[in-house]
């Protein structure tokens, strides 16, 4: 009977070593409330500390356990599945150890780990639940040796007399996860605010197993570029539930961003916990003004964000990170100013429905400024000796302009010239024009052809616009004099001949 009882203890030992290098255990921040399911079937637990909400827990029971009436000795018994046969074995009597393959050192061997993960696979789960960001914890459990699988890992632990309520702590997420930045539009004119979203979910650890460390702060960092001014954070949203929105660290937000850069803390050292649940999500909204600096190539406007973190012991955050962009578009509107032969009128005058600063920019493009008029703005814009015309910054679409004043000698335009917003590219084209076999533009009037700004390396697909020349009237010289000398002439002959004729006829008579 002694000799029975030291062999169950040695049994227990072995896998007792091989289990407290696999426990995740004691000591570290759990969660205040718990969410508890209920296994049947014996007095154990498996608590979860740490559990990420949305993550489903699954336990398996591998073998069964038995304990003397103090709970000094435990065996361990059970059927080893042939695909974990390498790892454990059993003795004449049936008591399971774990064998050399099974340990790497102090830890779990990957080869059983993988072995294990196949097993759950396959087998019949004694439980299994759906994290709501709390503590999880399975009671009610018999005792035996436990898997405990993740969506993200697996560990291997055993619920006996002497450990019969085992704490675990998953600290297998290992970095934040879905990362994501969005604008309230991507379609912009400039001077327009534009509202980013940005949102990741969090983990308290960086790392997995013992290598696993406490995240003590993330650190959001925003490119900011010179197309953005007037930043303002509106709300920094720390989410531990999913329903009811808490607000987070809302302290001096004003200020925040000031080094493009935003910290939160996430974990409390005096008290040894952490401030927020794992896998709570974090979410920034803040606010922009699309700027004069803003590209209207094809490219867009690009600004990029960072999320970093720093854990306990170290000064800054990490290499590590995880991070993701958002684009936004301005665009421009290009006419081209001609007569019926193709050539650049300058001085025609066209209405916009909209102000653009009154002197064009070093690039000889006009610079969008809103629907409101104001010092130093026009809606009103010349064509200069090229006849072109850039307007850049403003949203995508068809804009109506109307010619006001048209070039000296020709007729003005009876109707509004519809033009579309366009991107531009990085250079520049020349301009086309068709002509028919005349020598005369083909009407154009609904075409769009590449017209080429000869100041700037803007080059836009734009609308020709066609003025004719005026109807030239008789006057009273050239034609018209020629007419009138001619129907005089007429006249005259006319006459004379009337009155030789009349003499004649007279002298006959007598």
């Amino acid at each position: 009977m002694m000799k029975e009882g030291a062999q169950k203890m040695k049994h227990a030992r072995k896998l007792a070593s091989l289990l407290l290098a696999l426990v995740m255990v004691f000591a570290l921040a759990t969660t205040v409330f718990a969410q508890d399911v209920t296994v049947t079937g014996g007095t154990g637990s498996i608590t979860i500390s740490n559990a990420a909400k949305g993550e489903t827990y699954t336990i398996y029971k591998l073998f069964d356990a038995t304990v003397n009436a103090d709970g000094s000795s435990i065996a361990y018994t059970g059927t080893i599945p042939e695909s974990l046969n390498t790892y454990f074995t059993a003795d004449e009597n049936g008591y399971i150890s774990a064998t050399s393959a099974a340990k790497d050192g102090e830890n779990m061997s990957e080869g059983l780990k993988t072995a294990l993960k196949a097993w759950t696979a396959t087998a019949t789960a004694a439980a299994t639940a759906e994290s709501d960001g709390s503590a999880l914890n399975f009671k009610e459990l018999a005792y035996g040796y436990y898997v405990v699988t993740t969506t993200q890992g697996d560990q291997v632990i055993s619920v006996d007399s002497t450990m019969p309520n085992v704490t675990i702590v998953d600290k297998n997420s290992s970095t934040p996860k879905d990362l994501s930045k969005t604008a309230s539009s991507n379609d912009v004119s400039i001077g327009d605010t534009v509202t980013y979203t940005v949102s990741f979910k969090t983990s308290n650890y960086y790392g997995a197993g013992k290598e696993a460390k406490e995240i003590v702060s993330y650190t959001i960092e925003d490119t900011l570029p010179e197309f953005l001014s007037n930043v303002t954070v509106t709300s920094i949203i720390v989410d531990n539930d999913g329903n009811n929105a808490t607000a987070g660290d809302q302290a001096n937000v004003t200020d925040q961003f000031a080094n493009k850069k935003i910290v939160i803390d996430w974990y409390d050292e005096a008290k040894n916990q952490f401030l927020y649940d794992n896998g709570a999500t974090v979410t920034i909204t803040y606010t922009a003004v699309v700027t004069d600096k803003a590209d209207i190539d094809g490219n867009g406007n690009t600004n990029k964000v960072t999320v970093t973190w720093t854990t306990k012991g170290g000064d800054e955050p990490g290499p590590d990170k995880v991070e993701t962009d958002e684009t936004i578009f301005t665009y421009a509107i290009a006419l081209k100013k001609v007569n019926n032969k193709g050539v650049a009128l300058p001085g025609a005058v066209f209405e916009f429905p909209f102000y653009v600063k009154s002197t064009a920019d070093a690039n000889g493009a006009y610079i969008y400024a809103g629907t409101t008029a104001g010092a130093g703005l026009t809606n009103q814009i010349t064509t200069p000796d090229s006849g072109v015309i850039v307007v850049k910054g403003v949203k995508s679409g068809s804009y109506e302009i109307t010619e006001v004043t048209a070039p000296a000698g020709y007729n003005k335009l009876t109707a509004p010239v519809t033009v579309q917003a366009v991107k531009t590219s990085s250079t520049s084209t020349h301009t086309t024009v068709y002509l028919d076999k005349d020598g005369n533009v083909v009407d154009v009037s609904a075409k769009e052809i590449e017209v080429k700004v000869d100041i700037d390396t803007i080059a836009a697909t734009a609308v020709v616009v066609v003025n004719k020349a005026g109807t030239e009237l008789p006057s009273t010289g050239g034609m018209g004099t020629t007419v009138f000398y001619v129907l005089g002439t007429v006249l005259v002959l006319g006459a004379v001949v009337l009155l030789v004729t009349k003499k004649r006829m007279s002298d006959a008579n007598r």
